[in-house]
This record gives C-alpha cells, structure tokens and sequence, in this order.
C-alpha cells in the first residue's frame, strides 16, 4: 500500500516534469495534451493548473490564463502566484484587478520589487500620480540594481516636476 502511494507520487512528479519540459520546449500542443489528460484525472491540481495558465499566457489567452491562475491561487497563497494573475490581468485590461493582485502579492511579501515597480507604472498610467510616486519611492528603497535606482529616481523628478 505504502509502495503503491510512493509509485503514485512518483508518477505525479514525473508527469508535471514532463510536462514543464514540454513547456519549455515550446511545444504547447503536446503539453496542452498531456495537461488535458492529466486534468481529467485531476481537474483541480494546482500544479497542472499552473502549468496550463503558463502555456494560455504564452499564447496571450489571459481569459483562460486568468480562469486557471483564479484556481490556483485559491489554493496557494503565494506572492509569485499573485504577481502572475496580476500581470494576466494587465495584459487582459482588467486593471483594477491588476492592482488587487500585485498588493496581494506584496501582502505576502512586503520585499517583492517587482510588484512595487508594476503598481508605480499602472498608478502613472491613471495619472494618479500620488499613488505612483509613493510606489516607486518604496520601490528604490529595496534591493534593487543601481542602474534601476537611477531610472526610477529620473522617473520620480519628471513625475514630481523637478
């Protein structure tokens, strides 16, 4: 019995192996298949869930992307996870959404640059530039590249008029 959860387990692993290598071999049709099959078996695994919302993303089918990340997120309670469904949301224009998901993230991980960095840009682009200057403060104040620094510190005076 113990051996047969083991071989289980095992294949489970395996299978998600397999299907990232498919990913990231570009080859989405084999692993679209080898995930709908799997995801008949398991339709509510967070791992092929993930997996299918990184192959829709790829494809720019954020709706879909989005539908998978929803489930997976529900399940896993991530920064990553959070920042992935907030870029599927910029990129399927649901910025409100986009914002919601990248201070998740941050809630999870106070640290996370590049949440910091999106919600700066996306607070520009409404030209709620209160927000954006407050984000991107924070943002140059963490462990960021020098040069990155510089950028936003240029971006900061132009925003400030100065």
């Amino acid at each position: 019995m113990e051996q047969d959860i083991e071989q289980s387990e095992s294949q489970e692993i395996s299978r998600v192996e397999y299907i990232r290598e498919l990913i990231a071999d570009s080859r989405y049709d084999d692993a679209m298949e080898m995930l709908q099959i799997a995801m008949d078996e398991e339709p509510d695994n967070i791992d092929y869930n993930y997996e299918l919302a990184r192959i829709f993303m790829e494809m720019g089918n954020y709706a879909s992307a989005i539908s998978n990340l929803e489930l997976v997120a529900d399940g896993v309670r991530n920064h990553l996870i959070y920042y992935m469904l907030a870029e599927a949301y910029q990129a399927d224009d649901q910025i409100d959404r986009a914002i919601g998901s990248y201070l998740k993230a941050l809630m999870l991980n106070e640290k996370f640059a590049p949440a910091y960095k999106k919600l700066g840009t996306l607070f520009l682009g409404r030209n709620d530039k209160e927000s954006a200057i407050e984000y991107f403060e924070d943002y140059i104040k963490l462990d960021i590249p020098q040069e990155e620094k510089e950028q936003t510190k240029k971006i900061l005076s132009r925003i400030k008029g100065g």
